[in-house]
């Protein structure tokens, strides 16, 4: 068998989001990543599918490409969250073609939608019920054919050229597991947590395999709404106050300081904090089911960290909520501080503020796809280029 060297030069990570597009693309030298390039469109949450907006977007892509700010066309998008179903299932142990084609049938009755509709794919998460003989976990994800083929539309009219949808969760794992590949490795458990515009996804990881995942409804934009309706504001007006607090919650975090210049005054900040407590408390009650149906079920460890990451992951609160709840130390960052090397660079190449270290985490991911070897905590979509031509 032939071994196949991994490049030194990632992917373009595409990112697509609820408010926008994110692309990176870094280059390993050694053990160090640096970044190649970046770019950020931003796009209407509210009207996101309407074509006047996809056609700028494709404009906005080819302009990126043909920039000479990224090495190649080939790239690895993720979905917004939206369109795309995770669901845990236990199925009998048996061979991957067998696997293949149970998953596919299971996926389609799950989602409701049919098969010959459906794209979708499995993950072997490695975890046996302590009461299922034979029985493994399996993470189910899909996606609607037509929908993906709507997604990459702008991206192949722009000229990339896509080889992978992947998962948001696997792109994480992979992201934050550069230097956990080893066999010792399945030893280390950690939780990532990432709070999203429009979800949050709460995976565990065994070294740099994903053991368990699950979507959990609350969001930044209901974050949003419960401000705009508590201060008597336009929701448009929420979600600005909600960003000067993250964004004082990132300076301070950069600069490793408890307080500091505080953008808001504090009965401001007091009065937001109260309108999304309750919905806080929910987040965090979600993720400590999570964590107690993985150590009962899988009689698993718990997590050493759970890693906060996404664009609103830096609220105010939630870390400590976090903490006291679930017993485990939390961290913005893998202990090695991947995406705080990283973040400085993206500002470079932005030209300005790229947000918290934690938006582009996710892009990351999708760029270190190639860099890494192959794992087994995911399998993505696969399009070969003939196919995305």
């Amino acid at each position: 068998m032939i071994r196949r060297r991994s490049s030194t030069t990632g992917l373009v990570g595409i990112d697509m989001g609820a408010c926008g597009v994110k692309l990176l693309q870094l280059r390993e030298q050694g053990k160090r990543l640096s970044v190649i390039g970046a770019a950020r469109i931003d796009l209407s949450p509210e009207h996101s599918g309407e074509s006047r907006q996809m056609h700028s977007f494709a404009d906005q892509l080819h302009t990126v490409m043909t920039s000479g700010m990224f090495l190649g066309r080939k790239c690895v998008v993720t979905l917004p969250r939206d369109d795309v179903r995770v669901q845990a299932v236990r199925l009998p142990s048996m061979c991957e073609d067998e696997l293949a084609q149970a998953t596919a049938w299971e996926a389609a009755q799950r989602f409701g939608i049919e098969r010959d509709k459906l794209s979708c794919d499995y993950v072997r998460t490695g975890m046996l019920g302590s009461n299922q003989e034979g029985r493994e976990e399996v993470l189910l994800v899909g996606a609607q054919t037509e929908l993906i083929k709507e997604r990459l539309e702008p991206i192949l009219q722009a000229g990339f050229r896509p080889v992978a949808v992947d998962t948001g969760f696997a792109a994480l794992t992979r992201g934050f597991s550069r230097r956990n590949r080893r066999e010792n490795d399945r030893d280390s458990v950690r939780a990532i947590l990432d709070v999203g515009y429009s979800g949050s996804v709460i995976t565990i990881i065994r070294g740099d395999q994903v053991a368990f995942s699950k979507s959990i409804d609350i969001c930044g934009a209901m974050f949003n709404q419960v401000i705009a309706e508590h201060l008597q504001i336009e929701t448009q007006a929420a979600a600005e106050l909600r960003a000067a607090r993250i964004a004082d919650a990132s300076n301070r975090l950069e600069a490793q300081e408890s307080d500091g210049n505080r953008t808001l005054d504090p009965a401001t900040d007091r009065a937001i904090y109260e309108a999304i407590r309750p919905l806080i408390g929910k987040l965090v009650k979600e993720v400590v089911l999570c964590l107690r149906y993985y150590g009962v079920t899988f009689r698993g460890r718990p997590p050493e960290t759970i890693i906060l990451t996404g664009g609103d992951a830096l609220e105010p609160h939630l870390a400590e909520l976090v903490e006291h709840s679930c017993k485990s130390q939390t961290a913005f960052d893998d202990s090695f501080g991947t995406m705080a090397a990283l973040h400085s660079q993206i500002e470079l190449k932005l030209h300005r503020d790229p947000g918290p270290a934690g938006c582009w985490a996710l892009a990351a991911g999708l760029s270190m796809r190639n860099l890494c070897v192959a794992s087994q905590s995911a399998h993505p979509v696969e399009h070969s280029e003939e196919q995305a031509a």
